[in-house]
C-alpha cells in the first residue's frame, strides 16, 4: 500500500514535470515566433524608410535638374542676350559710363546663374563621371583661393566604377563636406582621396580645421550632417568619422560595387 502512494506521488511528479516541460516548450517557441515577427517588422519598416528615403532623394533631384537647366537655359540666356543689346548701344555718346558698370553686373550675374545652375544639377556627372565632376567642383573652390583641396587617386581608375544614382549621392555628400569644413573649421587644406579596391569603394575625407567636440554629434545634428548620413544609407555606405578640438575634422567611407556597377 505505501509502495503503491510512493508511486503515485512519483507518477504525480513526473506527470508535473512534463507538463510543466510542455508549457516552457510553448513559452519559448511562442516567445521566438513573437521575437521572429518582430524582426521581421523592423526589417521591413527599415527596407521602407529606404526606400521612401530613396524616393525623397530621386525626386529633390530632379527638381535640382528642373531648376537648374531653367537658371541655365532661360535666365542665363537672358541675360547674355541683354549684354548683347547693352553692347550695341556702345556707339552712343553720354551712357558709355553706364553701359560699363551695367554689363560688368550683368557678367557677374552670369557666373552666379552658371555656378548656383551647376551647384543644383552637376555638369559632367551623367555623361563623364563622379571623378570628373569632382574634380571641376574642386577647380572651382580652388580658384577663389578661400581653400586649398587637393584629390589623390589610389590608383585612377578611369572607367566608371559605380551607377550615376550612387555617383550623384557620392557628389553631394562630399561637395556638403567641403561645404562644412569652409563654414565652419577655419580649414586652409582638404585632402579627399579615392581608393578603388576589388569589390568596394573607399574614400576619405579629411581637413586640418578646427574640429569639434564629437558628441555633439549625438546630441544634436545639423541638417548638412543628416543629409550626408542619409545619403549614405541609401547607397549602403559604412562611415567612421574621427574628429576632435583642434584636431580637424576626417571621414572614410566604404561602399560596394556589386550591384552598382555601371554595365
Amino acid at each position: 500500500m505505501i509502495d503503491n502512494i510512493y508511486l503515485l506521488i512519483f507518477y504525480g511528479i513526473l506527470a508535473i514535470f512534463i507538463l510543466i516541460t510542455f508549457f516552457l516548450v510553448l513559452y519559448i517557441r511562442n516567445q521566438n515566433a513573437i521575437w521572429e515577427q518582430r524582426k521581421l517588422f523592423q526589417e521591413t519598416e527599415i527596407e521602407q524608410q529606404k526606400q521612401l528615403l530613396s524616393a525623397v532623394i530621386e525626386s529633390q533631384e530632379l527638381e535640382r535638374k528642373r531648376i537648374g537647366e531653367d537658371l541655365h537655359d532661360e535666365i542665363g540666356g537672358n541675360l547674355s542676350a541683354l549684354k548683347l543689346m547693352l553692347g550695341t548701344l556702345k556707339r552712343h555718346e553720354g551712357i558709355q559710363d553706364i553701359i560699363v558698370p551695367a554689363k560688368e553686373q550683368i557678367d557677374e550675374l552670369i557666373v552666379n546663374v552658371r555656378n548656383i545652375s551647376h551647384d543644383l544639377s552637376p555638369p559632367g556627372l551623367s555623361m563623364f563621371g563622379l571623378y570628373h565632376a569632382i574634380d571641376s567642383f574642386v577647380a572651382m573652390i580652388n580658384k577663389s583661393e578661400t581653400i586649398a583641396i587637393s584629390i589623390v587617386h589610389e590608383p585612377l581608375v578611369e572607367e566608371r566604377l559605380l551607377a550615376e544614382k550612387s555617383e550623384l549621392a557620392l557628389f553631394r555628400i562630399i561637395t556638403q563636406l567641403i561645404a562644412n569644413t569652409i563654414k565652419h573649421a577655419e580649414a586652409s587644406q582638404i585632402e579627399i582621396a579615392f581608393r578603388p579596391m576589388s569589390d568596394r569603394l573607399a574614400i576619405s575625407y579629411k581637413d586640418n580645421g578646427k574640429g569639434f567636440d564629437p558628441s555633439i554629434l549625438t546630441e544634436r545634428k545639423g541638417i548638412g550632417m543628416q543629409n550626408i548620413q542619409s545619403r549614405l544609407q541609401m547607397i549602403q555606405a559604412t562611415y567612421q568619422m574621427e574628429t576632435g578640438i583642434n584636431r580637424g575634422f576626417a571621414m572614410e567611407m566604404s561602399l560596394p560595387l556589386d550591384g552598382l556597377l555601371v554595365g
